[in-house]
């Protein structure tokens, strides 16, 4: 008399003789070929469950565990035997490895990737900012773009260098768009600066870096007639308030007039907007409209100090807000006194700066060397 056994998957009666053992458990003919696969590494043959694959091999668990990583990239399955290392921490496989590589090293002035959008999980409608960050004086030199990017990148893909005609042995330092709060709390901002002073940069002493913040056009009006409006008020603070601006930017009068020139106050923000879109081209001003989904904000001297680098993210927020939130005629009756009462209190560093800068309401304030 044959001994029947239960099969572990459908419960259906097996003779002994006919079942599948599969991890020490009976199988029927049926769900063998159903419910359970033939491992690429070990060769047993493991329940459905328990499989780690992708679009080339399936291995089991305890392979996966023991002789697998998966590519931090494309997430494809790598033995140990063929895994590449960045930072002993990340595994990529051999193609991730050397397009990561790659993107370490400095691209040509033109380089232009796809953007990639970041804001904290908690955020909803946020402007997005991107940054150019001019570095000089250390070297246009891979090596040294991969030590910063290695430290910017770590997590998140947050930073690219480029090269610049108007440096002269250095680099810039190019962020994708991201939010305030993002670029404040989550972008490591301190230690990609401290990263490039070690590396001997310099940026404020350097005189030829600048500071530029592009601003997501899309984000300051539902309709392209409210974007315009929104613009038309931020390049009358920058008129209205001129002298207030230059003090903060930190730009000498040579490098203003070479890269970051005056439009020309006028009273009304429409007039400014349509007198700019007639130059839309001339794009060393303080305020550049040509490009088609940003407004790029140039006066900012460049700088490796933390506290400065931030105070102008925040700065230019802060512009953004007013313009967004006054009409035509109340940004022309704001004060700089109205305009810097009004600021976030929670944007402490450019709090901090204003004082030190004493454009603010303030005693004076002790003031750390720029860099």
């Amino acid at each position: 008399m044959c001994e029947m056994v239960t099969c572990y998957c459908c419960g259906n009666e097996i003779d002994i003789d006919n079942a599948n053992v599969v991890e020490d458990e009976y199988v029927c003919d049926s769900c063998y070929d159903e419910e359970t696969f033939e491992c690429d590494c070990c060769g047993d043959r493991t329940f459905n469950r328990n499989r780690v694959s992708d679009e080339d091999i399936e291995i089991c668990e305890y392979c996966y565990d023991n002789h697998y990583y998966r590519c931090e990239e494309c997430e494809c399955l790598i033995h140990d035997d063929d895994v590449s290392w960045i930072n002993d921490d990340y595994p990529y496989c051999s193609q991730c490895y050397d397009e990561v590589q790659d993107s370490y090293k400095i691209k040509h002035y033109g380089y232009k990737p796809k953007p990639i959008f970041y804001k904290s999980s908690n955020e909803n409608s946020v402007r997005y900012y991107g940054v150019e960050l001019e570095i000089d004086d250390g070297g246009q030199d891979d090596d040294n773009a991969k030590e910063i990017l290695e430290t910017a990148n770590s997590c998140e893909t947050l930073m690219y260098a480029k090269t610049d005609g108007s440096l002269g042995d250095g680099m810039e330092l190019v962020s994708h768009p991201c939010s305030i709060n993002f670029h404040r709390s989550r972008f490591p901002w301190n230690d990609i600066l401290q990263e490039a002073i070690e590396l001997d940069y310099s940026s404020h002493y350097a005189e030829t870096c600048g500071l530029h913040i592009h601003i997501g056009r899309a984000e300051l009006g539902g309709t392209p007639e409210k974007q315009d409006e929104v613009i038309g008020r931020i390049l009358f603070f920058f008129e209205s308030h001129w002298n207030e601006m230059v003090k903060f930017s930190r730009r000498t009068a040579k490098q203003l007039a070479k890269w970051a020139t005056r439009r020309g106050y006028q009273a009304q923000p429409a007039d400014i907007l349509d007198d700019a879109k007639k130059k839309r081209y001339e794009r060393y001003t303080c305020v550049n409209i040509a490009p088609s989904d940003t407004v790029e904000i140039r006066l900012f001297r460049g700088t490796l100090k933390f506290n400065t680098f931030i105070a102008a993210l925040e700065m230019v927020d802060s512009i953004c807000e007013n313009a967004v939130r006054l009409t035509d005629e109340e940004i022309q009756r704001q004060s700089w006194g109205d305009f810097v009462t009004a600021i976030d209190p929670a944007y402490t560093e450019l709090i901090q700066y204003l004082k030190e800068k004493r454009l603010y309401i303030n005693e004076p304030v002790s003031v750390e060397a720029e860099v």
